[in-house]
């Protein structure tokens, strides 16, 4: 029988499983990789952009690995022997490349995501030729178990693009309070519910930006520092990793893994 490498990863998973466990032992503070993915293309040059072969080759190895990517709201609900072995995965802007590359491998593989979307971009273009999701998009991917949607804010990414950092922090929280309104009044017309994740544009936020953004309802709250989640930290500040094309597969395992 031929077997395609995936089908060979999706035999041996358990055997990778078994042997990845053996003389660990979940600590309280298991730290998890919360990994930040931005466009998936093989025609871009951002530095953010990741080439889909590099994509699922990390997919790949993930399952292979014996990894689980959850939702935030899961982390609460994971077992010791198990914490040691998942990442999450969050996906900033709401590219349509969300589509075409990473939906189809998390359906193979079981894994979950959560797709920041920012509300003002939703079914547009950014750019010229620049194409984002659409809230009927959205609807497909939440319905599927499998996808999260959170807020990237409705127009502040827009806005903070446009300023000076010094400059911009007080005015970013004077606009923040009606941004995040706006954006879950939409959510909630669109999805049926309130968005609970929140990713700062830029990483652009202070303590008031936190307070401000608990209070329109949001649980989880992502930055842009480097770094790792302990499983008893702080929601409302969470460290990502980011990956992109200079995250090299080798690099990649590196990151995952140095934390345990």
């Amino acid at each position: 029988m031929n077997l395609t490498r995936r089908e060979f990863l999706k035999l041996g998973s358990g055997a990778v499983v078994f042997l990845s466990f053996a003389g660990h032992a979940a600590a309280d503070g298991t730290k998890i990789p919360v990994l930040m993915y931005h466009d998936i293309s093989s025609r871009r040059s951002e530095k953010e952009t990741l080439s889909p072969r590099l994509f699922a080759a990390q997919m790949e190895w993930l399952y292979g690995m014996g990894y689980h990517a959850v939702l935030f709201s899961e982390l609460a609900l994971l077992h010791r022997d198990t914490a040691e072995r998942t990442v999450v995965m969050t996906f900033d802007d709401g590219y349509t490349s969300f589509m075409d590359y990473a939906f189809p491998l998390l359906s193979e593989y079981g894994f979950k995501a959560t797709i920041n979307v920012i509300g003002e971009h939703m079914g547009g273009f950014v750019s010229g030729n620049d194409p984002r999701l659409s809230w009927d998009e959205c609807r497909f991917f939440a319905k599927s178990g499998l996808v999260e949607i959170g807020c990237h804010t409705y127009g502040l990414h827009n806005w903070y693009g446009r300023q000076s950092r010094s400059h911009a922090i007080d005015v970013f929280n004077e606009k923040l309070a009606e941004d995040l309104a706006i954006f879950q009044k939409i959510a909630v017309q669109e999805l049926g519910q309130r968005a609970n994740v929140l990713a700062w544009p830029y990483g652009m936020h202070n303590k008031l930006s936190i307070e401000i953004a608990r209070k329109a309802g949001m649980h989880f709250i992502l930055n842009s520092d480097d770094g790792y989640f302990a499983m008893n930290g702080n929601q409302l500040d969470i460290p990502r990793l980011t990956i992109s094309n200079d995250t090299s597969l080798k690099l990649f395992r590196e990151r995952i893994e140095m934390r345990l």
